[in-house]
């Protein structure tokens, strides 16, 4: 027995497919890589987004001891901008390898806690001067602004990452959780963290916390909240004003 065709009925139906069937195009990343082992962690989420036919473009400093620009396969999956900063790799690398060499000979706390103060004033010099370098740059922001990003995706330990996505009106992604008492997720983030049942980095809690458990995590939530902010006042807070005045 033959089966009937029903070719009149078939051709609306295809038509109809055909129709329905939307061009799927990639986004456009704009990347704030961070140094080291916070490198690696990036380029893996961002190899991933050109396997996903995304194209990825990194803004990284002249001076980056890590991210290297000129590899050619790199190069040929990734394309870097790179900015200017008045610092050389040599010296960005100095106070890393000064701490480490500090740290191999039994400081007393007092000590370590003067280094590592003086540490963080020398990383928060290297950041700014990484901020002028963009922020300050017409051409660099002439060019970010032209390239129309989809979204931009941070390191958590870059500084102004946040700012450059304001500025230019791109939704931001931090590639890592990773603040002091979940400072930038609960602030910036808007997420819900109750100090009784959501633990905060860097306590390593569970949400089945004891009462003492519950009140070292709260303490960690306000003095966590109460020195970002104040560290913000004193360092960045003029920094951000300016920036977002000028525009």
């Amino acid at each position: 027995m033959q089966v009937p065709t029903y070719p009149l009925l078939l051709l609306p139906l295809s038509l109809l497919l055909l129709h329905s069937v939307a061009p799927v195009h990639g986004g456009h990343a704009l990347v704030f890589p961070g140094e080291f082992s916070h490198w690696l962690n990036m380029r893996t989420i961002i190899e991933e987004l050109v396997k996903k036919n995304h194209s990825v473009t990194i803004l990284v400093p002249d001076a980056s001891p890590t991210v290297n620009y000129n590899n050619s396969r790199d190069a040929a999956k990734f394309n870097f901008l790179v900015f200017k900063v008045p610092y050389s790799k040599e010296e960005y690398l100095s106070p890393i390898e000064e701490f480490i060499h500090f740290s191999m000979h039994d400081p007393s706390m007092l000590q370590v806690a003067m280094k590592l103060i003086n540490f963080m004033g020398r990383s928060l010099d290297f950041g700014r001067q990484q901020c002028d370098g963009i922020l300050k740059n017409d051409q660099l922001m002439a060019t970010l602004r032209d390239a129309a990003f989809d979204v931009v995706l941070l390191d958590s330990l870059v500084m102004c990452g946040d700012l450059v996505a304001d500025v230019l009106g791109v939704p931001l992604v931090i590639s890592l959780r990773l603040s002091l008492g979940s400072v930038f997720e609960r602030h910036c983030g808007h997420a819900v963290f109750l100090p009784s049942y959501v633990p905060v980095a860097p306590v390593l809690y569970n949400d089945h916390m004891t009462f003492t458990e519950r009140l070292i995590n709260l303490v960690t939530y306000v003095a966590s909240s109460v020195l970002t902010e104040l560290g913000w006042k004193l360092t960045m807070d003029k920094y951000y004003s300016e920036i977002k005045g000028q525009r």
